[in-house]
């Protein structure tokens, strides 16, 4: 009866050890880079693309065709890239972009070109890969051909 006593005892216990070496990985798993462009109808429409790559120290939001007022006239239509700290959720799906005084780059061609009279804050950008939405705000705030620019842009919408 010992006997069987002793084995049960160890068979349980052996259970039990089996059952707590799960792997409990809290930790969510970092995501791959990726580039995601939002849906713009018309080719004059101002449309972006996020760059987005968590192993650099920033990720990228490419504005195009975007305007600003320069007092009381709008600018040309710029083509501009924001480099951003960016984080992702635990679930690895919304990632969210936040930052004030960064010298946004002018696109002229493909060379990307720093813009340091101008100034991009209040940068708040939130996207969501698994509803394929976003929204953007900022500020934009210097001077661009001689002329103040003090111009906000918003925009949510849907991603391809």
């Amino acid at each position: 009866m010992k006997k069987i006593f002793s084995m049960l005892l160890v068979a349980i216990t052996l259970c039990m050890v089996v059952a707590a070496c799960g792997d409990d990985k809290d930790e969510p798993v970092a995501p791959k880079p990726q580039k995601l462009e939002s849906e713009h109808s018309a080719i004059t429409d101002t449309y972006l693309v996020y760059d987005i790559d968590l192993s650099k120290d920033s990720s990228s939001i490419y504005v195009y065709k975007v305007v600003f007022m320069m007092g009381d006239k709008p600018s040309p239509s710029l083509n501009i890239s924001v480099n951003s700290p960016c984080t992702v959720d635990k679930t690895g799906k919304v990632y969210t972009f936040i930052g004030t005084n960064i010298i946004p780059n002018v696109i002229m061609g493909s060379t990307p070109t720093p813009f340091p009279t101008l100034r991009v804050n209040n940068l708040r950008s939130v996207v969501d890969t698994e509803k394929k939405t976003y929204s953007i705000s900022f500020d934009c705030q210097g001077t661009a051909m001689g002329k103040p620019i003090d111009g906000h842009y918003e925009k949510e919408g849907k991603l391809l």
